[in-house]
């Protein structure tokens, strides 16, 4: 159990300590190299359009030929699209990387979490996921954390290299050479580290690939006829949402609330360190409180839920800066606190032999929310204000409790039908 938690914990990091180096900087070396802030939202629109149309395939993927296979050609996808991004200096190269980031992405979606749970299950059919996944949540941040910081730091030290835009070794593209470093560093202990039992089959690779489709049908109809997976799903919408709204008018509103300041960028990087740091801590909070109350997942989810749902309604009618940068804060402990739990509630309804693929669809879920929040509520932003769209935002998270509440009534009840049937018995 150890080895497999060292090996889930190390991949993950890796990753996304790789995802993060150049995260702050990409969009400044693209324009750096003649691209408009246009033509990087295309490049951001093939991205994400790239993601939803493979999301779901690839989960199937996983399911039939492999969740260490489908792993390693996703980071392999990564490794190539950091080299072709380095390398880039029109808009056609550009959007190369940009697609086999997005099939990188995809890929990496489910492959890894339905091959750790799998392993534990087996390992411990009884064991707990919850501290396990609010651990792997809290490696995940601290990557991202420490990898943005080292990211935006590191072209500082190189001043001396050719200006950006010149040469493909400018201070701006160190970090996406690191980042190709660490892809391909998380390429190779995947191929060392992770153990995978193949089941046994004659099946050829054709034939495996036949059975792609097949298992994409009847992860849809599992997610379709379980009641407790669309509820979970439709919350990952409805999180989706509004995560969405947070993450894309957050720069605005705060630049709206510093009006008459200078530079507030110091300000946006305390409080996008910020987020990394309360997100860590909600993760950590969430085992002692999920014990608190018994393990009862679905009370904790709907707790917090309703709990950031209001916080976010708050977050919308500040006018002063420190308060409003604490209830945004806060808004991200909530979260925190929430992932753990709903994972775990997720994969218990799951089965094993589809685990990525509903993994999949729940990110696809996640995706859908984006869009909807991205079109409506950028809508209401710009037509109304910022405050109404996060005010719709926290109506809809707040709403979404009762979709937990659901859930664990649910539980509730098919732990008393198994009980009478054992007292039967």
């Amino acid at each position: 159990m150890k080895t497999i938690r060292r090996t889930y914990y190390l991949i993950l990091s890796l990753f996304w300590f790789a995802t993060a180096l150049p995260m702050a900087l990409s969009v400044l070396l693209a324009q750096a190299r003649g691209l408009s802030l246009f033509e990087i939202g295309l490049l951001m629109g093939g991205y994400s359009l790239t993601i939803v149309l493979l999301e779901v395939p690839t989960g199937g993927l996983a399911d039939t030929i492999g969740r260490k296979r489908v792993a390693l050609l996703a980071y392999a996808c990564l490794t190539l699209a950091s080299l072709v991004f380095l390398l880039a200096f029109s808009l056609p190269v550009f959007l190369l990387a940009f697609i086999l980031n997005g099939v990188g992405r995809a890929l990496s979606s489910g492959a890894l979490d339905a091959w750790f749970i799998d392993a534990v299950q087996a390992a411990d059919p009884e064991a707990d996921l919850q501290p396990d996944l609010a651990r792997a949540g809290t490696f995940s941040l601290l990557a991202l954390g420490s990898a943005t910081l080292l990211g935006s730091f590191i072209p500082h030290l190189f001043q001396d290299l050719p200006p950006d835009g010149t040469a493909v070794l400018t201070p701006l593209a160190l970090p996406v050479l690191l980042a190709m470093l660490f892809h391909f560093f998380t390429l190779t202990a995947t191929l060392l580290l992770l153990k995978e039992e193949r089941r046994a089959t004659s099946a050829s690779w054709g034939q495996r690939l036949a059975q792609t489709w097949p298992t994409l049908q009847a992860a849809f109809a599992q997610s379709w006829s379980n009641p407790t997976l669309l509820r979970l799903l439709a919350v990952t919408a409805a999180s989706g949402l509004a995560l969405i709204s947070l993450e894309t008018l957050w720069q605005p509103f705060f630049a709206g609330l510093l009006s008459g300041a200078e530079t507030p960028t110091l300000f946006f990087g305390v409080v996008m360190g910020g987020n990394f740091i309360i997100g860590m801590a909600g993760n950590l909070l969430a085992t002692p409180l999920s014990r608190l109350l018994n393990r009862r997942y679905g009370l904790v989810c709907a707790l917090f839920q309703g709990v950031r749902g209001l916080t976010l309604i708050a977050l919308a009618w500040q006018t002063g800066t420190p308060t409003a940068a604490i209830l945004f804060w806060l808004v991200y402990l909530n979260m925190g606190i929430i992932n753990s739990p709903h994972s775990t509630l997720l994969n218990r309804e799951i089965p094993a032999a589809q685990r990525s693929s509903l993994l999949s669809i729940e990110s696809l879920a996640g995706y859908v929310g984006c869009i909807a929040g991205s079109v409506g509520l950028g809508y209401v932003a710009e037509q109304i204000s910022i405050s109404a769209a996060w005010i719709i935002s926290g109506v809809v998270l707040v709403v979404s409790l009762g979709l937990y509440l659901q859930v664990e009534a649910g539980r509730r009840e098919n732990n008393g039908q198994k009980t009478l049937v054992l007292e039967t018995h």
